[in-house]
C-alpha cells in the first residue's frame, strides 16, 4: 500500500515523470515525448490557451500515464484537446471556473444531441479528478459531484458492422473478398514496399488484428515447425496482444496457426528484410528478435524522441494502414457494390473476420478468443448479423459482379483439337445436373498432365487448367448452381453452406462472359 501511495504521488517540481511501463519522461517543457510509438505521441501543452487549464492538464496526464499507462495519458490529453478546447478560447484567466464550466456545459449538450456523450468521459474525469486534486486550478467541487452523478454510455460496438456498411462495415465475403486474395495470389512483385503490402493483407485477411498489434511483429515471432516439408508447410506466428494490464506490448502473446499462403508470404518479406541494415547510434540491429516484421527505413520519428530505442524501427499504426490501402490501388481493386476504389482497413478485416465465424457457427466465447477480446461483450454484433451477411445472388447480379470479380483462370476453347488432352476421353468432363442426374452437359476438357486431385465439375472452373467449350451450355451449369445455393441456406441456415458456392458461381460467369465476347 505504501509503494502504491508513493507511486501515485506527484512531485510538483521534478522535471522527468517515470512512467507505469518504467520509461522515463522529460516534462520540463511544454512538449512531452511520450514513449507510445504506434502513433503519434508528442504532446504539445502549447495548444491549450492558458496556464491554469495548461497546468492542470499536465497534471492528469502525468498522473495517468504514471499510475495507469503512457497510452492513457495520450489519449486523455487528445480527448480534452478535441471535445473541450473549441469551447474555451474566451477563458478569462483570472477566473476560469465559470467559463470551464460552460465550455463543458457546451460540450455535454453538443455532444447529446449528437448521440456521443461517451466521447466525454475521459474529459469528465479529468474534472473532477482535478476538482479533488487541483480545484485551486478553476475546477468547482459541487459541479463535480455534477458530473460524477451522469451517466456515460460506453463507446457504442459494431455500428458499422450491424449497418453492413458498404464503406466501413465488413467486406462482402462473395463480392469483395475474393478481389484482395486473388490480387494477392497474382502479385509476384519483389519490391520491397510491394512485399510489406502483401504481408500486411495476408495477416489482416488471417487474423483480424488491429494495425497496432502489427506494428509490434517481430522477425522472430515467425516460426515454421516443419522447415523441411516443402509441400506442406506448417507455419506459427506469434503476435503481440496489447493488453491494458501490460507494461510492454510484448509482454503477452497468442499464437496462432498461419496458412501456407499467408506464411510465405510473412516467409519472403522476412527474406527481404536480411538485405535492410539498421543501426542506430551505433547500435545494430542484427538479430531477429531485435528486428521488426515491418521495417521503417528511416526510423520512427516518435521511438527517437523518447529514446524507445527497442522500437526505432516500427512503422506506426498509420503507416501499417497505409499499407492495405496501397495494395488495393496498386491493384486497382473495385468493389462491385460500390463502383469505386475498394476501401479497406484493418478494422474492415477484423469486422470481416468475425462476420466469417460467426456465420460458421463459432461460440461467442471461441471467437472473442479468435480476435483477441477480454470478453464476449464486443462479439455479439456479429451474431446479431448473422442472417444478412450472404448476398443474393441470381443470374443477372452473376453476371453483373463477374464485370469485377475474375476467378477464372483458363482457357475457353473451340474444339477438342485446341485443348491440352483433347484426344484423352477421361479428361473431357461433364456436368451432372444435382436434381435431374439424367441431365449431363459437356463442359470442357482438363488440361492437368498428372491425375488431378480436385473434385470436378464444381472446382474445375476455379482451375487455372480447365479449358471449358466455348459452345458449351455454361448457363444451365450457373442456373443449376444458383438453384443449389438458395436450397442449401433455406435447408441448413448456414450462411457458410451458401458462400462455398459463390466462388464457382462467379467463375462460371466469367466463363459465360468470355464465350458471348468471341
Amino acid at each position: 500500500m505504501e509503494q502504491l501511495s508513493l507511486l501515485t504521488q506527484e512531485d510538483v517540481g521534478a522535471q522527468t515523470i517515470t512512467t507505469r511501463e518504467g520509461k522515463i519522461v522529460d516534462i520540463s517543457e511544454e512538449q512531452w515525448h511520450l514513449p507510445y510509438s504506434s502513433r503519434s505521441s508528442t504532446i504539445n501543452f502549447n495548444r491549450l490557451p492558458t496556464r491554469p487549464f495548461k497546468d492542470a492538464l499536465k497534471h492528469y496526464v502525468s498522473y495517468k500515464a504514471r499510475v495507469t499507462s503512457t497510452h492513457a495519458g495520450l489519449v486523455v490529453f487528445d480527448d480534452v484537446l478535441r471535445e473541450i478546447i473549441p469551447h474555451v478560447n474566451n477563458i478569462c484567466t483570472n477566473s476560469p471556473e465559470k467559463y470551464l464550466i460552460d465550455a463543458f456545459e457546451k460540450s455535454i449538450n453538443m455532444a447529446k444531441k449528437d448521440h456521443r456523450l461517451w466521447a466525454l468521459s475521459r474529459p469528465i474525469q479529468w474534472y473532477i479528478w482535478s476538482a479533488q486534486n487541483h480545484p485551486e486550478l478553476g475546477f468547482c467541487k459541487q459541479y463535480a459531484t455534477q458530473l460524477k452523478g451522469m451517466t456515460i454510455p460506453s463507446n457504442p460496438k459494431g455500428h458499422n458492422v450491424r449497418n453492413a456498411d458498404s464503406k466501413y462495415g465488413q467486406l462482402d465475403p462473395t463480392l469483395e473478398l475474393p478481389l484482395i486474395i486473388d490480387a494477392l495470389k497474382s502479385d509476384t512483385s519483389d519490391s520491397f514496399k510491394h512485399l510489406q503490402q502483401r504481408a500486411v493483407m495476408a495477416l489482416s485477411i488471417a487474423f483480424g488484428r488491429n494495425a497496432a498489434n502489427l506494428t509490434y511483429l517481430k522477425e522472430s515471432d515467425l516460426s515454421k515447425l516443419s522447415p523441411f516439408d516443402k509441400d506442406d508447410p506448417c507455419y506459427v506466428i506469434k503476435i503481440p496482444r496489447i493488453k491494458k494490464r501490460q507494461l510492454n506490448p510484448r509482454d503477452d502473446f497468442v499464437e496462432e496457426y498461419l496458412d501456407p499462403f499467408f506464411g510465405k508470404i510473412i516467409e519472403d518479406l522476412i527474406l527481404a528484410n536480411k538485405d535492410v541494415e539498421l543501426v542506430y547510434n551505433s547500435r545494430q540491429y542484427i538479430k531477429p528478435n531485435e528486428r521488426p516484421l515491418f521495417i521503417k527505413v528511416k526510423g520512427n520519428t516518435y521511438a527517437k524522441r523518447s529514446n524507445s530505442t527497442d522500437d526505432i524501427f516500427n512503422m506506426m499504426s498509420s503507416e501499417i494502414s497505409a499499407l492495405s490501402k496501397s495494395f488495393v490501388l496498386r491493384h486497382k481493386i473495385i468493389s462491385p457494390l460500390t463502383g469505386s476504389l475498394l476501401n479497406v482497413s484493418l478494422r474492415r478485416f477484423r469486422y470481416t473476420l468475425g462476420s466469417a465465424l460467426a456465420s460458421e457457427g463459432a461460440s461467442m466465447m471461441e471467437l472473442a478468443r479468435i480476435l483477441d477480446h477480454s470478453d464476449t461483450g464486443s462479439v455479439q454484433c456479429y451474431y446479431d448479423t448473422r442472417s444478412s451477411i450472404v448476398a443474393h445472388l441470381d443470374k443477372a447480379l452473376a453476371s453483373q459482379f463477374s464485370e469485377y470479380v475474375s476467378l477464372f483462370k483458363g482457357n475457353v476453347i473451340n474444339s477438342d483439337n485446341e485443348a491440352i488432352n483433347g484426344d484423352i476421353d477421361e479428361k473431357h468432363l461433364l456436368f451432372v445436373d444435382e436434381y435431374s442426374p439424367e441431365k449431363q452437359t459437356s463442359i470442357g476438357v482438363c488440361g492437368e498432365l498428372e491425375v488431378c486431385h480436385l473434385d470436378p465439375p464444381f472446382s474445375c472452373y476455379l482451375c487455372p487448367k480447365f479449358q471449358p467449350y466455348r459452345s458449351a451450355d455454361h448457363e444451365h451449369v450457373l442456373s443449376n448452381l444458383i438453384e443449389g445455393r438458395e436450397k442449401r441456406l433455406k435447408k441448413y441456415e448456414n450462411a457458410r453452406l451458401g458462400i462455398q458456392l459463390d466462388d464457382v458461381i462467379l467463375a462460371v460467369s466469367n466463363v459465360i462472359k468470355l464465350c458471348k465476347e468471341a
